[in-house]
């Protein structure tokens, strides 16, 4: 098997033959001068288009030149194919914050959510004090004495009374208090007990009747003196939240502020490859595969971590062309 191997980007441009019989090879005979062009030939076919080589490391970014006066627009040329994208750079600096646009008018008002339950009232402040007495009235003036009247004939003494008798109290039912003829009353349940007769007291009577139907409201009496402001009470537990309104209309958008200024281009990361005929292979990372020994080519091997490795040539004599760019 013979295997041509062709490397681009290497200047001069050159195509190296490897075969198991091949003889050592010669030194470069001197460049011949260039001869005059020939005639154009026709356009051949379209060959078949080649595996896409490996992503070449990015070269260090130069000095931007001096911007040259623009020169008349050409014609547009045919689209080249793509070229393989190289490895994106760091991230420049972020640049300064654009200044904030003005904030739009705020949106309407959402419905008001309902109303919580009232909390319990608060426990009743002291009773204010007591407003002063007002000043007494004047004292009338003091009428004519009346003339003293002639003294009455002595009567005669009139017969010895009978004795009186008492009405006693207490905050418990009599017992043996007070005399026969006495009467008692006991404050705590409002029963009247008596007369008392051959020392013994009767069963007590209510002497509270049932509650009378209320009477018609009274004139209204005159404002008293305003007494001080009894301590405020507890507040009463909040009740709970009302719905939540509907959201208002967005405003419109703020005006975008300006642009913030481009930041700087950050240094190109080191190349994975050392030395004269590596290959950058790619695993989970970019992997450097060192240079093959003499007549070996590059194989797929999916065995391998790189999927690649050197291997002798085979004996098919079919070339395999393997095109290698970006060195």
């Amino acid at each position: 098997m013979t295997t041509i191997i062709v490397i681009e980007n290497i200047t001069p441009q050159v195509a190296v033959e490897f075969s198991q019989d091949q003889g050592p090879q010669g030194g470069q005979g001197a460049t011949g001068p260039t001869g005059p062009s020939g005639p154009a030939g026709a356009t051949g076919p379209a060959g078949a288009t080649g595996a896409t080589g490996v992503t070449g490391a990015t070269g260090t970014t130069g000095s931007t030149g001096v911007t040259g006066d623009t020169g008349p627009t050409g014609p547009t040329g045919t689209t080249g194919p793509t070229g393989v994208t190289g490895a994106t750079g760091p991230a420049g600096a972020t640049g300064v914050t654009g200044v904030t646009g003005a904030t739009g008018p705020a949106g309407a008002t959402g419905v008001t959510g309902v109303t919580g339950s009232t909390g319990p009232v608060g426990a009743t402040g002291t009773t204010g004090v007591t407003g002063a007495t007002g000043p007494a009235g004047a004292t009338g003036p003091q009428g004519a004495t009346g003339a003293t009247g002639p003294v009455g004939v002595t009567g005669a003494t009139g017969a010895t009374g009978v004795a009186g008798y008492t009405v006693l109290n207490g905050i418990v039912d009599p017992t043996t208090q007070g005399v026969n003829g006495d009467f008692y009353i006991n404050t705590a349940t409002n029963k009247i007990f008596g007369p008392k007769a051959a020392g013994i007291w009767p069963a007590g009577v209510n002497i509270v009747g049932p509650t009378g139907a209320t009477g018609p409201v009274g004139a209204t009496g005159p404002v008293g003196v305003t007494g001080t402001v009894g301590p405020t009470g507890v507040t009463g537990a909040t009740g709970p939240a009302g719905a939540t309104g509907p959201i208002g209309a967005t405003g419109p958008v703020g005006v975008t502020g300006t642009t913030g200024a481009v930041g700087a281009t950050g240094a190109t990361g080191p190349s994975a490859l050392t030395t004269k005929g590596d290959v950058a292979t790619f695993s989970t990372v970019v992997t450097r595969l060192p240079v093959g020994a003499n007549t070996t080519v590059l194989t797929a091997d999916s065995a391998e971590a790189t999927g690649l490795k050197w291997a002798p040539a085979a004996s098919d004599p079919t070339p395999t062309v393997l095109m290698l760019g970006g060195m």
